[in-house]
């Protein structure tokens, strides 16, 4: 995973499969680049580079939602496929956060 720093924004780039064999790592990646004290007020989560996502994935991204919403920060979803649109869709959580398509 790549992270951005861009003045009040923070930009995770993910460039693998959002499945649950990357979770456990991804999980540990977030809590070490995402420090309690960094000032941001945004997360922007790109799925450029994902082909895919499945529960345990889709389990993994309502967490980091909630967790930005509970520290009072901005969350989106930018660049996300055709499938992890309509997924996402289905599964209604374009209302909760914003999904860049």
């Amino acid at each position: 995973m790549d992270v951005q720093l861009n003045g009040e924004r923070v930009k995770l780039n993910l460039d693998m499969g959002l499945t649950a064999n990357h979770v456990a790592d991804l999980n540990e990646q977030v809590e070490r680049l995402l420090p309690e004290d960094h000032k941001f007020r945004e997360l922007i989560f790109d799925l450029c580079n994902t082909e895919n996502i499945d529960s345990v994935g889709v389990t993994f991204v309502i967490s980091l939602y909630k967790a930005m919403k509970s520290k009072k920060k901005s969350f989106r979803i930018v660049g996300a496929n055709e499938d992890v649109q309509s997924l996402f869709k289905l599964m209604k959580l374009d209302q909760f956060f914003e999904i860049d398509y």
